[in-house]
């Protein structure tokens, strides 16, 4: 038989349901609670569509293909009705997406990732995190006033953990000896301005492959940007020798330098910038924040010099972000005898979701233009509380939509327990080894990782 979606004629086969017609017509339907070769129930209504021809609202994950249809995937009310039900769902989704650290942190660092790195006592990844994000991490934690410590959600239990210190410590173990240069692509670059901003172009257009030579008048490094009483010296030597180890030059002059011989420039600091250089978008001074700018300057130049016509320049578009409130008394207990049991040296609670780049709620909420659910959180479920799975996996009730795929993908593994607003999905423990690593794929959240 044939069907109409979005005014065209489809050729469709009995038994198909809508979602798999569409998608394979390359129509895109959202869908949290249905993945295809998998056990299903229609439950979370973001795939909804409308048929036209009865003018009803109908979930297409269980809807099966009849003669006659009038489909349409992406109208105003169907757009509606799924924004709703994404609402709904992020009422009851008691979850932070992103570590408040990182939210307040004006570079992004992705703390929590730090933390863990550092706890399993892989001190190189973790300092390789850290300078691809803050470039000079120990110099900055002198001068930045931490807000990532007063939000940190550790502080709720007693004390923040103190991410400056794991920071520095992690700088201090360094050896700048260890640092493998990037190969050259051969083109020579030049920044001016050796403040953070300049600092950071540098270490990722030279991470690139360029050949850079940082330009300034001064000739200590970061001064006057930054006063010299303020940084130890010794941590400041550790961070510039880094960056010389990668390869990049310094050269000062008593004079405004003209890079004339260069076939790029960042004007990380300059009075009268040519128009072919780069300038800063930003007239901040705060030192986290320069750094961004920094690599943002890098990676508008290198799409400028790049052969390769799909590089490109700017930042990610910024994705929804779920957040909670201050912790429940019994959320604090809970926690606290969770930090016992871990016994991690940082302190860290990784409130993040370990799924915050996967999960499909998040980008849908995104992709919808949701900035915050209109509807309080109402979840009966402690945030943080986690239970070991099996086969490496934990299961977080308070990220769970209850869409019921590891029920239905399971033998005798998960369940649903109670009914109503009140039901959850639950792993009893004599059940623990009835589940398998596949249904971390099929969770569509959080709720369950490996």
């Amino acid at each position: 038989m044939n069907i109409t979606i979005n005014n065209r004629e489809v050729p469709v086969a009995e038994g198909e349901t809508l979602i798999e017609v569409a998608r394979r017509e390359g129509f895109s339907v959202p869908s949290l609670c249905y993945a295809a070769n998998a056990q299903h129930r229609s439950s979370c209504m973001v795939c909804v569509v409308k048929n036209c021809a009865t003018g009803q609202i109908i979930p297409s994950c269980s809807a099966l293909v009849s003669e006659g249809m009038q489909i349409e995937t992406d109208s105003e009310e169907v757009r509606l009705t799924r924004t709703l039900s994404l609402e709904l769902l992020l009422s009851d989704h008691r979850a932070d997406c992103e570590a408040p650290c990182r939210v307040a942190c004006p570079a992004g660092f992705d703390v929590a990732a730090m933390n863990r790195l550092y706890d399993r006592e892989r001190y190189e990844e973790a300092l390789e995190l850290l300078r691809d994000s803050l470039v000079i991490p120990a110099t900055l934690c002198y001068i930045c006033a931490a807000p990532c410590e007063k939000v940190c959600r550790r502080g709720d239990l007693g004390s923040a953990v103190a991410i400056r210190e794991v920071k520095k410590e992690l700088v201090s173990k360094a050896a700048a000896k260890k640092i493998r240069q990037p190969a050259s692509n051969g083109v020579s670059v030049a920044v001016i301005g050796a403040n953070p901003a300049g600092l950071s172009a540098a270490y990722h257009l030279r991470k690139q492959g360029y050949e850079v030579t940082v330009l300034d008048k001064f000739s200590s490094i970061l001064a006057p940007h930054i006063p010299a009483e303020q940084v130890p010296a010794d941590t400041l030597s550790l961070e510039v020798e880094a960056l010389k180890a990668m390869g990049i030059a310094f050269t000062c002059s008593a004079e405004n330098p003209q890079p004339d011989e260069y076939r790029g420039v960042v004007a990380a600091v300059h009075n009268n910038p040519d128009p072919q250089w780069v300038a800063p978008a930003t007239k901040s001074k705060q030192p986290a924040r320069l750094v961004l700018e920094g690599r943002r300057m890098a990676e508008q130049l290198h799409a400028a010099l790049s052969p390769d016509k799909k590089a490109t320049a700017g930042q990610d578009a910024k994705m929804f972000n779920s957040a909670y409130s201050r912790f429940s008394d019994s959320e604090k207990r809970i926690l606290a005898a969770q930090q016992l049991e871990r016994g991690n040296r940082s302190a860290c609670l990784y409130c993040d979701c370990d799924k915050k780049v996967a999960c499909k709620l998040r980008r849908y909420a995104t992709e919808y233009g949701i900035k915050s659910s209109r509807y309080a959180k109402s979840s009966i479920c402690e945030a943080l509380k986690r239970q070991a799975a099996g086969e490496g996996m934990w299961f977080e009730q308070a990220k769970c939509i209850k869409c019921g795929l590891c029920v239905y993908n399971s033998n005798n593994g998960f369940t649903f327990k109670n009914r109503g607003f009140v039901m959850q999905v639950a792993l009893p423990e004599e059940s623990v080894g009835n589940v398998t690593k596949n249904l971390a794929d099929l969770c569509p959240t959080g709720a369950l990782t490996l």
